[in-house]
């Protein structure tokens, strides 16, 4: 079997640990190391890696708040799936496969990287081992061709050889013994079984099963039987694993996706309660120079040293563009300029804690100049926001050729202005901020889930495309219009009529939309033979994420219908009667409302007792709010007749 080691070294055979002549050792010989950023793989590590691992390999990396199951410490060369038995190092094919297929059920996917790729990273993970292994490489535990599956076998021996005392009598996790063992068992019966594979058929997960319980997991309390048992029970123990998860494999819904998007963990919970991330910040911890960017508040610059030029030494936009034109007329219509829009500033005149109001201009108006400038902290999040760091300027490793260097300008180049990482302090909030198990705000993680992520695809390549700073969302309809595919079908019978649309989600690495505040309304209306809406026969199906503000000053989720990256949504509908019998046509439309949770807040706050000045802003920021409304597509559609069955083939029988 691809990728497990899985081998046949005969029926009779116990357990047989055996060198492979193609093993080889898990890193090269002591005085041949090298760090980690001097391999030809450390590009790609920074790409595909970093952002959980971090940049020294701690797995502190400023995506691990969020992850599911937290990201290992390279550094300490303990690698849980292996082929080889316990005390030993993996092979090199062993960490081939964690990265060729991912760990189900974690935030590792499987990344879509070429075999030369991989082992370039491979390179890289060893590189931050803390010694280098025997030069003779570890045997490969080869087990022999599985026998019959035996369940009931499997769980006598579950009992007999101690494995409920930490997984618990029905593999929940909750042994007498689990309270003690750090990690804790994992629920068997919610969780996928982590280990990598190829895929998840009843034989990979099986075979699984097997080479986990036969080699044990490096860095748990869980040990390996190879040599102990006999190869019979491996299997059938294998079978009993596998008989505990089927219980909710057996319930629709109840056994998350291998790769859970949408519903943090209780460990990223509570490890954010005990240990708060501050919010709207850089939480890596690896990699000062990185941190020096949105690791805290953004310190003020100070005066200017005097080898600027006057254009240079200002936090203001508008002198940006003396030398950045085209960067400036991008971002000077975009939302990042909004920031600090009549609904923000609305907002921010009722908040009285001032710890809240300076978390709220994080992202809204980040500068320090900003807090008692009014001409800067209207500009939003500008340019010096992202880009100026105590005079010094920031941006990615690779200047624009059309750029003239200038050698008095502070310049320091950074790869994090090309992961999607950098847009984590604004665009996600931390764990223990959920609500329904997801956070207010939980853009980046939902982009770290997705397929867009194993990819190398980055934030960056769809909101900043060649690099501009449009920076367009939600709130541009060809931006939405490229992330969607509207589709449908009809048909009908005498005073019936049944239509199906389906909305996908085909250009959006987050879900679609991914933030509470907009509204995306997928309706169905019958037309007649004049095209015109026949009375009675509209639907319609609100997609977004619907929160509210309870009574108990509590945030609480009313629904979630959003579509996740690759997915469909769709909405089927009937209708009967004597004027069904009209319609000839249906129509499909898209409507998008993308601030419809702000107008809600707004009527509301109208509603109330308002100083003139506020009630000023409000109004604007509702007139705004309102004018931001867009059809994004529609489609027309036929109802046609149904099939009619197929005439009968071949000769009747006389």
């Amino acid at each position: 079997m691809r990728g497990l080691r899985v081998g046949i070294v005969g029926a009779a055979v116990v357990v047989t640990v055996v060198a492979i002549a193609s093993a080889s050792p898990a890193a090269p010989r002591a005085e041949s190391r090298v760090g980690p950023r001097e391999l030809p793989g450390w590009v790609l590590y920074d790409r595909f890696c970093v952002s959980c691992h971090g940049a020294a390999g701690t797995g502190r990396g400023p995506a691990a708040p969020f992850t599911q199951a937290a990201p290992r410490d390279l550094t300490a060369g303990v690698f849980a799936w292996r082929t080889t038995a316990s005390g030993s190092a993996p092979t090199r094919t062993d960490l081939s496969t964690t990265i060729r297929y991912g760990a189900p059920g974690t935030s590792m996917p499987a990344f879509v990287l070429e075999p030369a790729q991989i082992d370039a990273l491979v390179d890289v993970v060893l590189a931050f081992g803390p010694a280098a292994p025997p030069l003779v490489p570890a045997p490969t535990i080869m087990l022999g061709p599985p026998p019959a599956p035996d369940a009931a076998r499997g769980a006598r021996l579950w009992s007999d050889l101690g494995c409920a005392s930490c997984h618990g009598a029905d593999g929940r996790g909750d042994g007498p013994a689990a309270r003690a063992l750090v990690p804790a068992p994992y629920d068997l019966t919610r969780e996928p079984l982590h280990r990598p594979r190829i895929d998840d058929t009843a034989g990979s997960r099986r075979a699984a099963a097997a080479m986990s319980i036969a080699t044990g997991l490096a860095g748990t309390a869980m040990p390996g039987y190879a040599g102990t048992i006999p190869v019979a029970d491996v299997w059938a123990l294998a079978d009993r694993v596998d008989e505990l998860a089927a219980v909710a494999r057996d319930v629709p819904g109840a056994t998350p996706a291998p790769r859970s998007a949408r519903v943090l963990s209780a460990r990223a919970i509570s490890a954010d309660v005990a240990s708060p991330v501050a919010i709207a910040t850089w939480p890596g911890a690896d990699e000062p120079d990185e941190a020096a960017i949105f690791g805290a508040a953004i310190a003020a610059q100070g005066p200017p040293p005097a080898s600027l030029a006057p254009a240079e030494a200002s936090l203001a936009p508008r002198q940006c563009a003396r030398c950045h034109a085209k960067q400036y007329r991008e971002w000077e219509p975009s939302r990042h300029h909004g920031a600090a829009s009549p609904g923000v500033a609305a907002q921010m005149a009722g908040i009285v804690a001032e710890a809240t109001r300076t978390a709220c201009l994080r992202c809204h108006a980040p500068l320090a100049e900003q807090r008692t400038d009014a001409t800067l902290r209207a500009d939003g999040a500008s340019c010096a926001g992202c880009h100026v760091r105590a005079w010094t300027r920031h941006g990615p490793p690779r200047v624009a050729p059309s750029l003239l260097p200038d050698p008095g300008y502070p310049l320091q180049t950074l790869a994090l202005y090309e992961r999607s990482d950098f847009c984590l302090p604004c665009h996600q909030l931390p764990p223990r901020t959920a609500v329904a198990g997801k956070p207010l705000l939980d853009t980046y993680r939902e982009w770290l889930e997705s397929p867009y992520a194993a990819r190398g695809v980055e934030c960056q390549h769809c909101h900043m495309p060649n690099r501009e700073h449009s920076v367009l969302g939600v709130h541009d309809p060809e931006t939405f219009r490229q992330g969607i595919a509207l589709a449908g079908h009809a048909t009908r019978a005498p005073g019936r009529a049944e239509v199906t649309a389906q909305l996908a989600n085909v250009g959006a690495g987050h879900m679609l939309p991914t933030t509470t505040t907009p509204a995306v309304w997928l309706r169905i209306t019958l037309l007649d033979a004049h095209g015109r809406a026949l009375p009675g026969a509209t639907t319609q199906q609100r997609i977004g994420r619907d929160v509210a503000l309870g009574a108990d000053h509590a945030w609480h989720e009313r629904s979630d219908t959003r579509i996740a990256p690759g997915t469909t949504r769709t909405l089927t509908w009937r209708w009967s009667g004597a004027r069904v019998d009209d319609a000839v046509s249906a129509q499909l439309t898209v409507d998008v409302s993308p601030d419809d949770y702000y107008e809600r807040l707004y009527r509301t706050r109208l509603a109330g007792t308002l100083t003139l000045s506020r009630r000023a802003l409000y109004g604007e920021a509702l007139d705004r709010a309102r004018a931001a409304h867009y059809l994004a597509t529609t489609l027309v559609i036929p109802i046609a007749a149904p099939a009619a069955p197929a005439a009968p083939t071949g000769t009747p029988a006389p």
